[in-house]
């Protein structure tokens, strides 16, 4: 089953038989429908290889935790590896093989931050290695925080378009209610890629660390560090700047087509 994404402008009126029986209609009306451009659709369906690869993203997430605070590099360095991999990965599968899906747009956002946040604040904990600056981590955990705010007021405005009432259950079921698509915008693309680049690196000091040898004065202004230092402020800029490119993008939400 495939569903169109289209701009809000492009939306029609709505149907009061969609009231009734909301996911029978919108199943029925978007199989009818023709993209425009005739190729552009996106999947409904959930069960994608892609989003399969997502969902183990999000599930492994509490793990890299755990571990870094707990001093096990290497587990949470596999992990973390993995998580990586498979972020370019399921972005590869999904547009190579045509399985890009509503609810993709919405799991593949979700595990990046889940990963990013997790590992900031592992990484920054006072308690564990605390290799990342409380105020870098505290940026970049406040800016998340205010997208996930703002991601609150988009599905519940979207909900309203396309279906025309929210309840509690539906505004949750993402699945069987998709209701818009999330786009990442370009400077928010690297800024994801340099955050990894960024606790990658934060992960070298813990397996520095985990040799057991202490870093003096001298040490700690290596090359290395200076590198490590420098990397954080550019981390830094983007989060800002990433975080006010949602604001004033026009194509980073999209509603689904209201319905007839």
């Amino acid at each position: 089953m495939k569903v169109v994404i289209v701009p809000l402008k492009a939306a029609t009126l709505l149907n009061p038989n969609c009231l009734l029986r909301p996911a029978t209609f919108l199943t029925r009306y978007y199989a009818t429908q023709t993209p425009r451009g005739g190729n552009s659709t996106v999947l409904s369906s959930v069960y994608t290889i892609p989003n399969m690869l997502t969902m183990t993203r999000i599930a492994v997430a509490p793990l890299i935790g755990h571990y870094i605070i707990s001093n096990n590099v290497t587990p949470a360095l596999c992990l973390f590896t993995y998580s990586c991999v498979t972020d370019f990965l399921d972005g590869y599968l999904a547009r190579t093989f045509k399985m890009k899906s509503v609810a993709g747009t919405i799991l593949d956002p979700m595990a990046d931050k889940l990963l990013m946040l997790v590992t900031t604040a592992s990484l920054s904990y006072p308690g564990g290695p605390q290799v990342i600056p409380p105020l870098l981590a505290g940026l970049i955990i406040g800016r998340d925080f205010l997208l996930a705010l703002s991601a609150v007021y988009f599905r519940f405005t979207s909900m309203k378009h396309a279906y025309g009432r929210v309840t509690w259950s539906t505004f949750w079921d993402f699945f069987h209610y998709p209701s818009a698509e999330v786009r990442p915008t370009r400077i928010s693309k690297w800024n994801t890629f340099l955050q990894m680049v960024y606790l990658g690196w934060g992960f070298g000091f813990l397996l520095i660390k985990s040799t057991g040898e202490e870093q003096d004065e001298k040490e700690s202004q290596s090359p290395f560090h200076e590198s490590f230092r420098w990397m954080g402020y550019l981390v830094g800029a983007t989060t800002v700047l990433s975080g006010f490119s949602y604001v004033f993008s026009k194509n980073a939400v999209r509603f689904l087509r209201k319905i007839k």
